[in-house]
């Protein structure tokens, strides 16, 4: 005997709560693409704004033998926040470098998926641990100040934190997903 919309007993009847759940799981996965498409647009200007300051400072210093004197300072930051960011998308595209040789030779689907998972939870706990320390290097060095560029180190430092913060937001996201690709592979 089915419920009152003919649906199988096996299905749960469509309550409140499902459809509350349903709802969250729609609102989490909007601001997780919001924030994947923010971090590549980041990681985009970035990126351009390196390679355009770069070529306009080496452009200017070996053709007009003037320099921009807070070019160099500039790029370096610039590349520290890209590789932070950066990381993040990596972590989430599962591009970062590993070794998968023994989850390639193991047959067992299930075991490759507990080993995935234990694998990318060894990098949240790291990135647990990093993260109290980063913040204590933000705020240390909230007085000191960039030579050439007015302003203060801890902006450049606060790429650590806030690159954390994404890479955990990165795995944890990707983790479910990925997992459960691993099982549906032994299933198909």
């Amino acid at each position: 005997m089915g419920n009152r919309r003919g649906g199988s007993p096996a299905c749960p009847p469509d309550t409140a709560n499902n459809r509350e759940r349903g709802y969250l799981m729609r609102v989490f996965l909007k601001i997780d693409k919001f924030v994947e498409k923010l971090q590549t647009y980041v990681c985009f200007a970035l990126l351009c704004a390196i390679v355009l300051l770069g070529s306009i400072a080496v452009f200017s210093r070996f053709v007009f033998n003037l320099s921009i004197p807070w070019a160099e300072e500039f790029l370096r930051y610039s590349c520290v926040w890209l590789v932070f960011i950066g990381s993040s998308l990596t972590v989430r595209n599962d591009g970062h470098v590993s070794i998968d040789l023994l989850q390639e030779y193991l047959k067992n689907h299930k075991v490759r998926a507990v080993l995935y998972a234990a694998s990318r939870l060894v990098g949240v706990a790291f990135l647990a641990v990093l993260f109290p320390a980063s913040i204590t290097l933000v705020l240390r060095s909230q007085n000191s100040m960039a030579a050439s560029l007015p302003i203060s180190f801890s902006y450049v430092y606060a790429a650590v934190p806030v690159g954390i913060v994404l890479m955990l937001w990165s795995y944890l996201t990707a983790l479910p997903r990925r997992t459960k690709e691993i099982l549906e592979e032994g299933d198909g």
